[in-house]
């Protein structure tokens, strides 16, 4: 089981990689859906925000889907769903805020046409305008590597 999830932490580092180098961004993190809830797995290690407190925080402060609008519109929608400023937002999460994000795209993993997990493609600290070429090339590349991850 091990040797299987350091394939899938090879994959989402290969893919992570793709998506900065489109987005130039380097916050991004994969959430399985479990429970009702985000369970965060794995995500780039930056200097603003590591694994670890990443991790904590999201213990502490559980995310619900149920609790979270922009969470159900991914989950309901199945598309990706982009805030460029979490601040003038309404659909912003209360848990972006407890991670300073400023501007956020979240790509659904869809399988058996349920989302199980998402990628958090965020801006922390100055906003981003996500294009719509941005979020193309990434749920392209979402779907490329993560193709056997279910």
């Amino acid at each position: 089981m091990e040797q299987k999830a350091d394939i899938a932490d090879l994959q989402l580092e290969e893919l992570f990689q793709k998506v900065k180098e489109v987005t130039k961004l380097d916050d991004i993190g994969y959430h399985r859906i479990e429970e009702g809830r985000l369970k965060p797995i794995y995500k780039t290690q930056t200097d603003i925000l590591g694994i670890e407190k990443w991790k904590t925080v999201h213990g502490q402060n559980p995310v619900y889907i149920k609790d979270t609008y922009i969470l159900q519109e991914v989950t309901n929608k199945k598309h990706p769903v982009y805030i460029n400023d979490t601040n003038n937002d309404s659909r912003s999460a209360d848990a972006f805020f407890l991670f300073g994000v400023d501007s956020i795209l979240i790509i659904p993993v869809v399988r058996q046409n349920e989302v199980k997990a998402i990628i958090c493609i965020v801006a922390i600290g100055k906003l981003h305008d996500f294009t719509q070429d941005e979020i193309k090339q990434c749920a392209s590349l979402s779907e490329e590597y993560l193709r056997d991850l279910y």
